[in-house]
């Protein structure tokens, strides 16, 4: 689960030095991030189909050995352009993380069950942007920037010893579905035919949109609206992290009594009125940090009610197919939310932007799911209650 934040996270120290190394612009580098996140995208299309034939175990090993030959592949890059070219490779394989996680939780769990373990995973997607960058910078005053992707590959090797270890395979072979094409493409009609999955679809994307603008415009609004040193807004960046951890785990301790359709309601109502909040107070003549600060925490830390109950709804009804619902679900998330969130950030990096920013997307999934989820999901929340 961890593996596409620690490869986009973990080299964000090293941008300047990458610029300076292959003589390129600032921009261009910057582009790396963007083609690793797509690669991640575009490797869940088809990772997750590819486990529902051949078993969770070999496509996790085999992804992942090609995640640490990408890996090192990219740490001997002679020019910026190839660089770009194995980063997107990189993303492709970093997704069997992702998806195969998220297959594994639903070939064993399901209903509230399901929707606690992967609100667990949020312990890991909360701390790993926040450890990643620190490793990264550490190996920095060591060594160059090619040190912190030979980190990677033996991250990835030692990936692949506790994957051939401890992990069991969680699909038999009477339930994988046939290679044919056919088979393949009912599966993927039946997916997309549910509308539970599509209604988690499109929360998750709005939600996802909102992460993505404050990963990519928090550090420019912040810093420059209220003149906070490098080390203080990451102290902030930390602090919403946290955040965000705290809340997947109180919404593992609610999902005891309360379903995950009623849950993400209410994660996407709460995220709409601190979003709102936010805004507001945005537009005060001189605002004070500690509270922007505070209605930001908030704002963010919904995040933690929303995701893991997505994912919980979106793969209710395909147990047999799990891998493909997983994948096809990461790989919308992904796109649609990038797209949103570039879309936001060619309008305005200041505080009172990123503000809105925040809260639009909030308050659409917020209108979309409060009062439509529960046409399409008011059998699974009785049983998830029961």
């Amino acid at each position: 689960m961890s593996l596409v934040p620690v490869t986009i996270d973990a080299y964000l120290p090293a941008l300047p030095m990458l610029e300076r190394d292959f003589g390129s612009t600032t921009t261009f580098v910057q582009y790396s991030v963007m083609v690793c996140l797509l690669g991640s995208a575009t490797g869940q299309l088809f990772v997750g189909s590819i486990s529902d034939s051949f078993g969770r175990r070999p496509t996790l090993f085999w992804g992942l050995s090609l995640f640490t030959v990408t890996s090192l592949a990219c740490a001997w890059a002679p020019s910026i352009t190839i660089f770009l070219a194995l980063r997107f490779l990189q993303g492709i394989t970093s997704s069997v993380g992702t998806v195969m996680s998220r297959a594994v939780v639903r070939d064993l769990l399901d209903g509230n069950s399901a929707a606690r373990a992967y609100s667990a995973l949020m312990i890991i997607m909360g701390v790993a942007p926040i450890v990643s960058p620190i490793i990264g910078s550490t190996l920095l005053n060591f060594a160059s920037w090619r040190s912190i992707f030979y980190f990677l590959a033996l991250f990835g090797l030692i990936l692949i010893t506790m994957v051939l270890i401890t992990l069991p395979e969680t699909l038999p072979k009477e339930r994988r579905i046939p290679t044919n094409r056919t088979a393949k493409r009912e599966a993927r009609s039946l997916v997309f035919k549910d509308p539970l999955f599509r209604m988690s679809v499109i929360a998750s994307a709005f939600v996802n949109g909102t992460l993505l603008v404050y990963l990519s415009t928090s550090t420019f609004a912040l810093q420059r609206e209220f003149n906070i040193s490098p080390q203080l807004f990451s102290i902030l960046f930390a602090a919403n992290g946290l955040g965000i951890v705290a809340a997947g785990q109180t919404n593992r301790r609610l999902l005891l009594n309360f379903g995950p359709a009623t849950m993400l309601r209410f994660g996407c109502g709460w995220g709409a009125f601190w979003g709102f909040a936010l805004a507001i107070y945005s537009h005060v003549d001189q605002p004070e940090l500690w509270i922007s600060a505070a209605l930001l925490l908030l704002t963010m830390s919904t995040i933690g009610f929303a995701f893991a109950n997505c994912i919980a709804l979106a793969t209710h009804h395909h147990g047999a197919r799990a891998g493909t619902a997983a994948g096809y679900f990461g790989a919308c998330q992904t796109f649609i939310g990038a797209i949103f969130a570039a879309g936001a950030n060619a309008v305005s990096a200041t505080f009172t932007g990123m503000a809105y920013e925040l809260f639009i997307p909030m308050a659409f999934a917020a209108i979309i799911i409060i009062p439509l989820l529960p046409r399409y999901a008011p059998t699974f929340v009785r049983a998830a209650n029961s």
